[in-house]
């Protein structure tokens, strides 16, 4: 018995003992081809709709009614939501369709045009992974540590299930972001290319606005620089909004997006003396505030601090306002990057990044009809292989949690999500993260951790595929 117990803890030894391999790319690429060539959401198929009308305003120097075009031609009874750079970007890539369309009359919504129009997500994804390889590098970290925090990022269900199962467009806000913030530590000012990259990025999504300031007000304590950077972050998000301004079909096909979040901003309150004040806007109030005050030299400490802030604003964001769960990959990058940075505790920040996406990657599978319903592979290549999802009308975990009643016992689920989030920014604080961080000596060491901990990370994404299957042809 003693035998067998100590060739276990061999065993068991060897595999937490094991570097990264082969073997852990290469299932984590079968399950992510997998889910990029069955699995697809209804969201992208209204942008990639809207690119193309886009194009159509475009090159028939229409764009004054783009959005008036977008609202004559909508898909699930959407005109375009977002600001023009959006389809912008999108339509770049999709140009090809709209040429094949206008010679040859293809169908734009067949299998091979939404897999291309998905295509793009995962170009920016991989673009992602590189960016953060790039400012890992520029910190003098080793190869070995450069791709320990790719597969971290890409394995993580808070970037695979957004980017690869249902594409999303925030991949791109985020690779831009990036970019941003490696300029940023780069340089020894505020340059115009991380203004312009983060302007650009703000008018995609305005998330990249809630980084940007404190990131201005870290390194630029005059006021008036601190007053004309601002104004050039805007600039792109005028540049969308002014030529439409008080137009009525502007107001009509964005409003269902912008008048929701301008209310979820103010939703979430603490109490206070004459009246609530919003929990997330005060946040961001004292992170900048906290941001001016700091005084930063070293480029490695503008890397960990930018990174910190940046997480510090998201974990403010996610905690505290009412988010749509394919956003919660803005949150991954930064979470990743302080993990790989603070080598002495590699071992709870990976236990606390799983837990935290892992939590609120269920939480959201039982709380919204996205990533887990009939419909995920209703669009892509398995129906051409007579694997038909049910017909028996919608059904996702959020129905069947609505049906047993459980909507107060999921809360607990959102509860881990803040406690290990929370935890993770209390552990890699700055002036307690990072000090404890050998840069140059260990920069190329094999990262220490639990090997175990990859299989958890690949496990839940087999778990997530398996639960689509269930809910698609066997429930």
């Amino acid at each position: 018995m003693e035998k067998l117990r100590a060739r276990c803890s061999s065993f068991v030894n060897r595999i937490n003992n094991a570097p990264l391999g082969r073997l852990d790319w290469i299932l984590l690429a079968v399950m992510a081809v997998f889910m990029f060539v069955t699995m697809f959401y209804g969201d992208l198929i209204i942008i990639y709709n809207h690119s193309l009308t886009f194009l159509d305003s475009f090159f028939s120097f229409d764009m004054a009614n783009f959005y008036t075009n977008s609202l004559e031609r909508p898909y699930y009874g959407f005109g375009a939501v977002y600001y023009w750079t959006v389809y912008a970007v999108i339509g770049v890539w999709n140009l090809p369709v709209w040429i094949l369309q206008k010679l040859f009359g293809i169908n734009v919504f067949s299998i091979k045009c939404l897999l291309w129009s998905k295509l793009e997500i995962v170009f920016f994804f991989l673009l992602t992974l590189w960016v953060i390889e790039k400012i890992l590098r520029d910190m003098g970290f080793g190869k070995e540590r450069c791709r320990f925090a790719q597969f971290m990022f890409a394995s993580s269900l808070m970037v695979i299930l957004p980017t690869v199962a249902i594409a999303q467009v925030d991949i791109i806000t985020v690779f831009l972001m990036l970019a941003g913030i490696r300029e940023y530590v780069k340089s020894d000012k505020i340059t115009w290319k991380f203004l312009v990259i983060f302007s650009f990025a703000a008018s995609l999504k305005i998330f990249a606005l809630f980084v940007f300031i404190p990131l201005v007000l870290l390194r630029e304590k005059r006021i008036l620089y601190v007053i004309w950077d601002f104004l050039i972050g805007m600039v792109f998000i005028l540049l969308c909004v002014l030529p439409y301004a008080g137009r009525a079909d502007y107001k009509e096909a964005t409003s269902i997006l912008n008048d929701v979040m301008v209310e979820r901003m103010f939703t979430t309150t603490f109490p206070a003396g004459n009246m609530e004040i919003p929990a997330f806007l005060t946040i961001l109030v004292g992170i900048g505030i906290w941001a001016y005050v700091k005084k930063v030299e070293s480029k490695e400490q503008y890397f960990y601090y930018a990174n910190w802030i940046s997480l510090a604003v998201f974990a403010g964001f996610f905690i505290f306002v009412y988010a749509h769960p394919y956003w919660i990959v803005l949150l991954a990058p930064y979470m990743i990057l302080l993990l790989v940075a603070n080598e002495k505790r590699t071992k709870i920040n990976v236990l606390l990044e799983f837990f935290t996406g892992t939590a609120v990657s269920i939480f959201y599978w039982l709380t919204f009809g996205v990533y887990m319903t009939e419909e995920t592979f209703s669009n892509l290549i398995l129906p051409r292989f007579g694997l038909e999802p049910n017909q028996t009308g919608y059904f996702s975990l959020n129905t069947w949690m609505q049906q047993k009643e459980m909507e107060p016992y999921v809360s607990v689920l959102f509860g881990i999500f803040a406690a290990c989030l929370i935890a993770f920014l209390l552990l890699n604080r700055p002036g307690k993260g990072e000090t404890s961080v050998e840069w140059k000596e260990d920069a190329a060491e094999k990262p220490v951790f639990d090997h175990g901990m990859v299989y958890l990370r690949l496990g839940m994404i087999l778990v997530y595929i398996l639960g689509c299957v269930y809910i698609s042809y066997i429930n």
